[in-house]
């Protein structure tokens, strides 16, 4: 897979910055309904936060991350099959997978159309593929400065996980597009001195390659404000809000796409 970055470097921290098993329950919670039961691949499965919900709830999971510290804090939750590869060319027989998951990382792929098409050759016809995108935290002092930091980062550039991209790449390869939903997950409540902090140490990836004079000009003014917010160690609580995509793969395609 084309990406932009392991996450090993933060694979100590992933699960405490980012909800933890009780984020992992609420997102297959909301997919559950939408997804057909049997075999589930889910593409960077990461530490398994996800993929351990879905394997309680009786699917059958495989997962698929290029990064092999996250794999192996995996290893220790998800009761089923890990691998360490590109998920734009899967070790997967054609037609055999039921239901994929692509949570948080389509935006971090240079070519989603590769990801889709690969999917699309490993779902059964009928089969479904969830994928949601990048959370936008409920508005608070916190998100009010950190939204605009990260879109200054990003620029007016689409994203690769946004239904105006992935609906045109998705038809030719076999899927339609179904469902288009709303994710609201818990996040830990977090305080503008503690959110300060995970900032500084880089831990989102759009945060990795910043190069230093963007830095400078973005991200430090940001970090300022945050730490003179009032009360700032003070927790906000945290929910997050995400939109969720349903493919499904259409029922006269068999084999490879």
């Amino acid at each position: 897979m084309a990406s932009r970055g392991s996450f090993d470097r933060v694979a100590d921290r992933y699960d405490e910055t980012r909800g933890g098993e009780e984020r992992g329950r609420a997102v297959a919670a909301h997919l559950a309904p939408h997804l057909p039961p049997g075999e589930l691949i889910e593409l960077g499965v990461g530490t398994g936060l996800i993929a351990v919900a879905f394997a309680d709830r009786g699917w059958r999971v495989t997962g698929f991350d290029i990064a092999p510290a996250m794999l192996a804090r995996a290893a220790a939750r998800v009761p089923g099959r890990l691998v360490l590869g590109n998920v734009s060319a899967l070790p997967v027989r054609d037609a055999t997978v039921d239901a994929a998951l692509a949570v948080h990382v389509l935006h971090l792929v240079d070519e989603p159309g590769a990801v889709l098409s690969e999917v699309a050759r490993a779902l059964r016809p009928g089969g479904r593929l969830a994928v949601v995108g990048t959370g936008q935290p409920e508005a608070s002092d916190i998100s009010d400065l950190i939204g605009p930091m990260a879109r200054a980062l990003v620029g007016d550039r689409p994203r690769t996980d946004e239904p105006a991209v992935l609906a045109p790449l998705a038809g030719p390869v076999g899927l339609t597009l179904v469902e288009d939903l709303e994710l609201r997950t818990p996040a830990p409540p977090t305080t503008p001195t503690a959110a300060a902090r995970l900032v500084e140490d880089r831990l989102w990836s759009s945060l990795w390659d910043v190069p230093a004079d963007q830095w400078a000009r973005v991200v430090e003014p940001a970090i300022g404000a945050l730490r003179r917010l009032p009360n700032p160690d003070q927790p906000r609580p945290g929910i997050v809000v995400v939109q969720t995509l349903i493919f499904e793969k259409d029922p006269v395609r068999t084999g490879r796409v």
